[in-house]
């Protein structure tokens, strides 16, 4: 692999760790006037590392699929980002990250899509023909929709096992507990509040809320905390497969020990002068560096296609290279692999020697074309000369 010069203090990385914020919530990874610091930093908020102005592993294996892919998903003002409806669908692989790595920032935070059986009640309504059976018992209309069931069935008797009002009424208890005195249940909430506040109500809705939420903003609408907090109970179960396979593996138990979750560290190219970004799944006190991956099959032929699709190769040796630069003496990094859709397993893989160096060597050309191409501006596709192919197909 490409030599690193170490800095001095390699053998004493530990101590210099710092939190992400200070007491008083001043960045420790920032200057007043914005620059980033090198360091090594716990507790840096996802969002927050993913905003800062340093280059990724990410942003490299995107170059490595042509400079101009580089530039439409970075530099370009053509924006597909995901919309607010899909920003809160996490899959399990997400949450089965947060289980194995961060679990004490799990439990408490998410409730599992209460289902039919958790609520063991043999009497349960349920069903649109359970629904009209009870309402004819009280001689009610049996016509419309199943919410329009639902709705007048609860309105007749609030105390009947109607199984959507026992899992809403469970849910808004959950979401109580988060955010106590601060949910609007519903848009009539948000009008009520605002007329007790003598707020203008002859508006769009949009033009309400934004009043309302200025008044008070900690006030937050039930429907956006569902979608943030209350999981689909299928992910759920699966993400939970995900933590139990996962620990179930003698060395990927041990590799997730004795170390630390989401470590952030902010390095400085001393080739390029780019600043660069990691951010370790965990890395262990020993230096061994473990990254986990929920995977459609742990087969290694299998796994080994998307290692080399996904370019995890160029993710190894980025994250060692950043991390020798702050001191950090980063030699083994090892992948978990965790499948849980179609069977549930758990696998432990390394990088060839000889992968790591060709990775090695085409990371270091990645970075000296970034700053090229920032140099330049020259943001080409495949062929720098811009002739026309000839084929033969």
């Amino acid at each position: 692999m490409t030599a690193i010069s170490l800095k001095q203090s390699n053998t004493h990385w530990i101590d210099t760790i710092q939190e992400a914020y200070a007491p008083n919530g001043t960045p420790n990874f920032m200057d007043s006037a914005g620059n980033l610091i090198e360091g090594i930093y716990l507790n840096l908020p996802n969002e927050v590392y993913h905003s800062l102005a340093a280059e990724s592993s990410t942003k490299i294996k995107t170059l490595a699929k042509g400079r101009h892919h580089y530039f439409r998903q970075y530099l370009s003002d053509v924006c597909r980002l995901r919309t607010k409806a899909q920003e809160y669908t996490f899959d399990a692989g997400t949450y089965g990250h947060m289980l194995v790595l961060e679990e004490h920032n799990f439990h408490g935070q998410f409730m599992r899509n209460p289902q039919p059986e958790d609520f063991a009640m043999p009497n349960l309504i349920e069903t649109i023909p359970e629904l009209k059976a009870a309402l004819a018992k009280y001689n009610l209309p049996i016509s419309g929709a199943k919410a329009a069931l639902i709705e007048r069935l609860w309105t007749h008797d609030n105390t009947l096992p109607i199984y959507e009002k026992l899992r809403e009424n469970a849910i808004e208890q959950f979401l109580t507990t988060l955010y106590p005195n601060a949910i609007f249940s519903n848009e009539n909430d948000i009008i009520e509040y605002a007329k007790l506040h003598n707020l203008n109500i002859k508006r769009d809705f949009e033009f309400i809320l934004q009043d309302v939420q200025t008044l008070n903003p900690n006030m937050l609408l039930l429907e956006e905390l569902i979608k943030k907090h209350v999981i689909d109970h299928i992910v759920w179960d699966d993400a939970h497969r995900v933590q139990k396979s996962t620990r179930a593996h003698p060395k990927a138990n041990w590799l997730f020990s004795d170390g630390f979750a989401e470590i952030s560290i902010i390095a400085k190219c001393p080739t390029t002068g780019l600043m660069l970004k990691v951010r370790f799944d965990w890395l262990r006190q020993d230096a061994i560096a473990v990254d986990l991956k929920t995977t459609a099959s742990t087969n290694p032929t299998k796994f080994g296609y998307q290692l080399r699709d996904l370019r995890y190769d160029i993710q190894q040796v980025f994250y060692c290279y950043v991390a020798n630069l702050v001191g950090i003496p980063v030699k083994h990094f090892v992948f978990v692999a965790t499948e849980y859709k179609d069977a549930d397993n758990c696998e432990t893989f390394e990088l060839a020697e000889r992968k790591r160096d060709e990775a090695d060597a085409e990371m270091h050309e990645l970075l000296a074309e970034l700053q090229e191409c920032f140099d330049t501006e020259d943001w080409y596709g495949f062929d720098r000369s811009r002739s026309t192919w000839v084929l033969d197909v």
